[in-house]
């Protein structure tokens, strides 16, 4: 260890010693004058530390809808924060999406998010690309089925293939907007089939089993959650499952597949924000999502609802949202 060597009869320190000690004194100061700015810069605040609002692409009572309303009040006391559910319906989405990338991306305004909206993320010609967004996590998974009124002559997708193939571009079938998950499925099955359909677009996945209650159209696309009150009071009977396997209580309904048309379409929901969201708080988002899905509460509005656990963190869900966007 080296020492200083004051000279006493001068009481001064030789030149070198002196620039050695000017040094230190150097360090000394400026690490007083780092700790002074540290202690009296601001500390931020953890997010979140105010209401979080949940915007929902679907209208009110929709399976969408319902989804969002529990999410947040379900996440609240995960979140430590209360959650609104704000509905921005029309545009298959980009209403709500235009809503949420205009306000501050802090993440306090963000969004649930459907396979319908893949549509509307196709880049440059649909005016929105995945690149916009961060995805939180994927929530549930949905499957879609085909129903009718109670009084209605089809009993089953056999009937109304015959009546379709008889009546080109007759039969009504009515599901959420165009360009949608539902929309694609009616595609699928007239390719499967043969047969031209008259597809009628709703901007709320409930509306087209209410048009069918009031005799609007014929059939409706919707998924368990949006018409279970009306086939429970016997009002509806359902034609078909568009899901890989029998799911309850339509046991006894066969899939479209295994009436002879190979034709599968899933749906799920999820949770997105604005691209320019801080990742911590997406990660803190994804870790409220992770909790929500195994809460009883949710798992019993998923049982409920005919929902089941599509649980997929950030990165994964990702890499499937962009997959399905550049369909």
């Amino acid at each position: 260890m080296e020492v200083y060597k004051y000279n006493f009869n001068l009481g001064t320190k030789t030149t070198k010693e002196r620039g050695k000690s000017m040094k230190l004194k150097s360090i000394i100061t400026a690490g007083f004058l780092s700790a002074g700015i540290l202690f009296a810069a601001p500390a931020w605040a953890e997010y979140p530390e105010k209401p979080i609002t949940l915007v929902c692409w679907s209208s009110a009572g929709s399976g969408h809808d319902l989804m969002a309303r529990m999410i947040a009040k379900v996440g609240e006391k995960y979140i430590g924060q209360p959650m609104v559910v704000l509905n921005k319906s029309g545009g298959s989405g980009k209403v709500a999406m235009s809503y949420v990338l205009n306000q501050k991306t802090d993440g306090y305004v963000v969004m649930t998010n459907t396979r319908s909206m893949t549509t509307s993320l196709r880049g440059a010609s649909a005016g929105l690309s995945a690149d916009d967004f961060k995805f939180v996590s994927r929530v549930v998974r949905d499957p879609f089925l085909i129903t009718v009124a109670q009084d209605s002559p089809f009993n089953d997708i056999g009937d109304l293939v015959a009546y379709a193939k008889k009546n080109p571009g007759v039969l009504t079938v009515g599901g959420y907007e165009t360009k949608s998950v539902d929309e694609s499925l009616i595609q699928d099955l007239e390719a499967a089939a043969g047969i031209d359909l008259n597809y009628i677009p709703y901007k709320g996945g409930k509306e087209p089993v209410v048009a069918v209650l009031g005799g609007h159209i014929e059939v409706a696309i919707a998924n368990p959650s949006e018409m279970m009150t009306n086939f429970k009071a016997g009002s509806l009977k359902v034609l078909a499952l568009a899901s890989d396997s029998r799911f309850a209580p339509f046991e006894s309904v066969q899939t479209l597949s295994e009436q002879g048309y190979e034709v599968v379409t899933e749906h799920w929901r999820g949770v997105m924000a604005a691209g320019n969201v801080p990742d911590n708080v997406v990660a803190t988002l994804n870790d409220m999502l992770a909790k929500v899905v195994v809460d009883p509460e949710f798992v019993t509005f998923m049982e409920n609802a005919n929902m089941y656990n599509g649980y997929m963190e950030s990165e994964k869900f990702t890499g499937l949202v962009k997959k399905q966007s550049a369909m």
